[in-house]
């Protein structure tokens, strides 16, 4: 209600030369919640367990360190808070077995090599509230059943790396978790990337808040 008497005195209400401090909490509010808007995440991890960092085996630790990657969540599942697009890119693999990973798409390791733009990559849409649709799998049969992110199967298998530099996450994959070999969480990396499709609300409230802001001066000026 204050918000918008605040609107109704800047289209010209005497009010407007009486009130400037309501101007200036109403520009300090929306400020905050540009402030809100900006911090609210996209990628949701809930439930699982934090790993020990680094992890003992990974051939790819050296690369993942210089982009900042320093923790990593076991058996989490993974959503979004944010309408936009998730962009999945497959960077290294470290194993004997085929694996692959299939979300609208499907990859298929080829690549030991650690590329951080990806050897190939496809995207899906997603809505706020989205638990994302992606699965790995492998040809082994040491491997348990394919780790489903959607459904919440065997995510076991599945290590989610977080980076202090990228808000970009790292799936890894272990394709044998079940101590028949390893538990090194290099099998199939794969980069998440999230974009946003949401309209860019911060923006339109920084000229709100000007314009706000230049109305206040112009009160002031008339009440001298």
């Amino acid at each position: 209600m204050s918000l918008a008497r605040n609107i109704d005195v800047a289209t010209g209400s005497a009010a407007s030369s009486k009130h400037p401090r309501q101007l200036i909490a109403a520009c300090a509010g929306m400020l905050a919640l540009v402030g809100a808007l900006s911090a609210q995440a996209a990628f949701v991890i809930t439930g699982g367990s934090a790993a020990g960092w680094p992890v003992g085996g990974n051939d790819f630790t050296g690369d993942l360190n210089a982009l900042g990657y320093n923790q990593m969540t076991t058996s989490g599942q993974l959503s979004v808070d944010m309408d936009g697009t998730v962009t999945f890119y497959y960077i290294a693999a470290e194993s004997g077995y085929s694996n692959s990973f299939t979300g609208s798409s499907s990859m298929t390791e080829a690549n030991d090599s650690f590329n951080w733009n990806g050897w190939n990559s496809f995207s899906i849409d997603v809505s706020s509230g989205d638990v994302l649709d992606f699965n790995f799998n492998s040809t082994s049969a040491k491997a348990l059943s394919p780790v489903d992110n959607f459904s919440g199967s065997n995510l076991e298998g599945l290590g989610i790396m977080e980076s202090t530099t990228t808000r970009d996450l790292v799936l890894a994959y272990n394709d044998n978790y079940l101590g028949y070999v390893d538990s090194d969480f290099d099998d199939m990396l794969v980069r998440a990337k999230f974009s946003s499709t949401v309209v860019p609300v911060p923006a339109a409230a920084w000229l709100f808040s000007s314009g706000l802001l230049g109305l206040i001066g112009m009160a002031r000026r008339r009440k001298q």
